[in-house]
């Protein structure tokens, strides 16, 4: 397996690559930094928020194998990191019931890692 950054144009926006996904995520706050990685054929969104770091992989036709989870973990994020990850499955289904609408995807999986704040 290779993950390849893709480079992303200047008016890319993450609302328009993943709108309902970025209003569940979000809501109306800004992010930091996205980077976009491909995966064979799994299109992965890396997303620094200001609260956490999320991981947003999509395939368009088939269900996301767990050894493509563990691969993406293994190259974005530190050992210390994986401990705190919380890896969501049901994203899909969570999305979908949420804005009553088909979200174009297959199957959708969320990993996030919260952002520790330090005091100033």
């Amino acid at each position: 397996m290779k993950l390849v950054e893709n480079p992303i144009r200047l008016n890319a926006s993450l609302h328009k690559m993943l709108p309902y996904t970025v209003r569940y995520l979000y809501g109306k706050s800004a992010v930091k930094t996205f980077r976009l990685y491909t995966l064979g054929s799994v299109h992965v969104h890396y997303i620094e928020g200001f609260k956490s770091i999320d991981v947003v992989m999509t395939h368009e036709k088939r269900n996301i194998r767990q050894d493509e989870i563990d691969f993406v973990i293994g190259k974005l994020f530190s050992d210390t990191e994986t401990a705190q990850l919380t890896v969501n499955h049901a994203a899909k289904d969570e999305i979908e019931g949420q804005v009553h609408h088909k979200i174009g995807v297959h199957d959708l999986v969320i990993i996030s890692l919260p952002v520790a704040h330090s005091a100033a």
